[in-house]
C-alpha cells in the first residue's frame, strides 16, 4: 500500500500541475518503500535529491504559467513557494544529518505537499482553466531546452530493483518516456540488440559484470550494437582522478555521483547530446575522447 495515494481529492484539474503533483508523490511514495527497506543511503539520498530538484523544477513551471496568465495572486503564491523550497530542502538536510527522524520526515513531506495542493494549486488550477488552459501555453511551460525528451531511448543497466524505480522516476521528472530496465549487463547486451538506445546509466558496482566490464564490451561492437551512437553515463560512489580515468578509457562518457540529483543527470546528458565527443580507435575498442583544455595563446609582442 503507497504511503500516499493520489486521489481524487487531490486533483486540481489541470492536467501539467496533476502530472507534475503525481511525480512529487511517486517521489515521496518511492522514499517511503526505500525507508522501510533500509536501502543505503546513497539510495534515499538519492530519492530526496530528486524530491527536492522536481520540486524547484516544478514551481517554475508554475511560475511561468502565472506571468503568462497575468494572475493576480501569484505574489503570495511565489512567497508560498519560496517558503516550501526551503522547508523541504531542510527538512531533507536535517533527515540526512540525523535530526530528525523518518517518520518525521514522511509526516512533514505528507502534509507538505497536500496543504500545499488543497489549498493554493486548486486556486491556480480554477484560474488556469478560466484562462483556456491552451496547448500552446502547455507547450511553452514544459521546454526543457533543445533536448527532445519523449523521443530519448534510455536503457537503464542495475542490479537492485529500488535504484532501478529511482532512476526510472529521475528520467520520468525529465520528460523522458522511452525507458528499459536490465538487471545485469549481459541481460543489457542483449537487450540492446534488438532496439536502438541513445543513453546508458549503468552502475559501476554490478555482479557479475560491473558497469566498466558492460562498457568495454558495449565498446568492443561485438554484440550488435553501435559503439558510436550512444552516451553512456555511470552512477558511481568514487569519483577520484584515477578511477575517472579507467572509468573513460573503457568507453564511459561520465562519471555521476552519488547521491544522485536530477539537475546532475539532465545537465550530463545534455551536455554530450548537444556536443558529442569524438571517437577513437583504442585497442578492440573505439571510446569517446574528452577534449583537452584549450591552451591559452601566446600574448602578441
Amino acid at each position: 500500500m503507497a504511503f500516499l495515494d493520489f486521489s481524487e481529492q487531490l486533483k486540481v484539474g489541470f492536467a501539467l500541475i496533476d502530472d507534475d503533483h503525481k511525480i512529487l508523490i511517486d517521489q515521496i511514495n518511492m522514499l517511503a518503500d526505500s525507508l522501510a527497506d533500509g536501502d543505503d543511503q546513497d539510495a534515499i539520498g538519492s530519492v530526496l535529491n530528486v524530491l527536492v530538484d522536481y520540486t524547484e523544477f516544478h514551481f517554475g513551471r508554475e511560475q511561468q504559467l502565472m506571468e503568462q496568465t497575468g494572475y493576480e495572486q501569484s505574489p503570495g503564491h511565489l512567497r508560498e513557494h519560496a517558503v516550501l523550497v526551503k522547508q523541504v530542502s531542510e527538512m531533507s538536510r536535517r533527515y540526512q544529518a540525523g535530526e530528525a527522524t523518518a517518520k518525521d520526515l514522511m509526516n512533514f513531506l505528507k502534509v507538505w505537499i497536500t496543504q500545499h495542493i488543497l489549498k493554493s494549486d486548486k486556486a491556480l488550477a480554477q484560474h488556469l482553466l478560466a484562462h483556456n488552459g491552451s496547448t500552446e501555453l502547455v507547450q511553452q511551460a514544459s521546454g526543457q531546452g533543445e533536448i527532445q525528451w519523449s523521443k530519448l531511448s534510455v536503457l537503464i543497466v542495475d542490479d537492485q530493483f529500488n535504484f532501478r524505480s529511482l532512476l526510472r522516476s529521475l528520467l520520468n521528472t525529465l520528460g523522458v518516456t522511452h525507458i528499459h530496465e536490465a538487471k545485469s549487463g549481459h541481460e543489457a547486451l542483449d537487450m540492446m540488440a534488438n532496439f536502438p538506445v541513445d543513453v546508458v546509466l549503468v552502475d559501476d558496482g554490478m555482479k557479475p559484470m560491473d558497469g566498466i566490464s558492460f562498457t568495454k564490451a558495449v565498446r568492443s561492437g561485438k554484440h550488435g550494437v553501435n559503439p558510436k551512437t550512444l552516451v553512456i553515463l555511470m552512477p558511481s560512489n568514487e569519483i577520484t582522478k584515477d578511477y575517472l580515468l579507467r572509468a573513460t578509457q573503457s568507453g564511459v562518457h561520465d562519471l555521476v555521483v552519488k547521491p544522485l540529483a536530477a539537475k546532475t543527470v539532465r545537465g550530463r546528458i545534455e551536455r554530450h547530446l548537444r556536443q558529442p565527443l569524438p571517437f577513437r580507435q583504442m585497442g578492440d575498442m573505439l571510446i569517446p575522447v574528452r577534449q583537452p583544455p584549450a591552451k591559452p595563446h601566446a600574448a602578441r609582442v
